[in-house]
């Protein structure tokens, strides 16, 4: 590694860091990314779906158009940098689960920032199962995400950027105003760990919740890999004849292990949403940082101002990195103010005298 000062330490090669290293190498930022390669991270399982409609409430996401747009340029950027395609544009037809969800679809047709995102009549794919109605989000999709990974996380590396390693908070050094790790200085640090940021000595006072996701992988001729179906769960096209389906919200967990249990409960869910017949030729699971208000978490440490957090994108990160992380890099370079919406400031109660 070489070993001049660098301005930023990046911790943890998720969605999160890579996107935040981006925004600084743009910039013109020398930074180094270390990562854990940890297995069971909310990154490496995500289908990298991105959707402006969520929850059951179908509500239209915080922000929608400005993080389709920052998502559409910066994966534009990628693409050209890398020489891949990775964004899969993919409408989402989704089928309501009930006569509610189909009555309150309608009566959010008169809304016009949610008008924009759907279709409300759409030739529906015919192995969806819609006993009440299906409708189409439109500008929806999903990021090749383990391919964008590991091919920017290369990159990194062949520029000296990035390092695979057991990173411990134990062995940083701090004096004179700044970091030293592994025979390097820096000026700064951001944590971009996940789950991992419980063990975070510095940041493991923030309320994020652990939720565990299992999803599989299944074989499944004869549907259509344009559309991403979705009632409950989802099914994205991957390869061939393989989707990704999930995910699981487990709250109550003892490990990242994946069950016979969470299997099970997601093969029932998948024969509500499809009437084809269906292999699982494969099952993982991952450990998603969350927050009680579901926003992620950016900003300094409350009395260490050269330490950062960029953290908490949960099941919307590939729709909210990219933007977040121009924030994110606005306020690091320029001073921008946060977003209240994301600024670590609202859990500033949490934090204990004297950490």
């Amino acid at each position: 590694m070489n070993a001049k000062k660098k301005d930023y330490l990046i911790i943890g090669g998720g969605i999160a860091g890579l996107m935040i290293a981006h925004q600084l190498r743009k910039a013109g930022k020398d930074f180094l990314l270390v990562d854990r390669q940890e297995k069971n991270t909310s990154s490496k399982i995500a289908a990298g779906m991105f959707n402006p409609i969520s929850g059951k409430r179908m509500s239209v996401n915080w922000k929608a158009n400005e993080l389709l747009n920052s998502l559409h340029s910066n994966f534009t950027e990628f693409e050209t940098l890398l020489e891949a395609k990775y964004l899969i544009q993919a409408n989402i037809h989704q089928a309501f689960g009930n006569i509610k969800e189909s009555n309150d679809f309608a009566s959010r047709l008169d809304v016009e920032q949610f008008k924009q995102f759907v279709n409300p009549e759409p030739k529906v794919e015919s192995a969806l199962i819609d006993d009440f109605g299906t409708f189409e989000v439109i500008g929806s999709g999903w990021v090749k995400t383990s391919d964008w990974m590991s091919d920017f996380q290369n990159y990194l590396e062949h520029d000296q950027a990035f390092f695979k390693a057991e990173f411990e908070w134990t062995d940083l050094l701090y004096s004179n105003n700044e970091w030293h790790w592994q025979e390097q200085f820096f000026s700064n640090i951001i944590s971009c760990e996940g789950y991992q940021n419980n063990s975070n000595p510095y940041f493991n006072w923030l309320p994020f919740k652990l939720c565990k996701g299992q999803v599989l992988l299944i074989k499944c001729p004869g549907l259509n890999p344009k559309y991403i179906l979705k009632r409950g769960v989802y099914l994205v096209h991957q390869y061939e004849d393989v989707y990704k389906v999930g995910a699981s919200y487990e709250w109550d967990f003892e490990d990242a292990r994946v069950t016979t249990e969470g299997k099970e409960n997601l093969i029932e869910k998948v024969k509500h949403v499809i009437n084809l017949p269906f292999e699982v030729i494969d099952q993982i699971a991952g450990i998603r940082p969350t927050t009680r208000d579901r926003a992620a978490i950016l900003g300094a440490h409350p009395i260490q101002k050269n330490l950062f957090i960029f953290n908490g994108l949960g099941t919307k990160g590939m729709l909210q990195a990219p933007f977040l992380s121009e924030h994110m890099a606005s306020h690091l370079l320029h001073q921008t103010p946060l977003f209240k919406e994301v600024d670590i400031d609202r859990f500033k109660s949490f934090y204990p005298n004297g950490q």
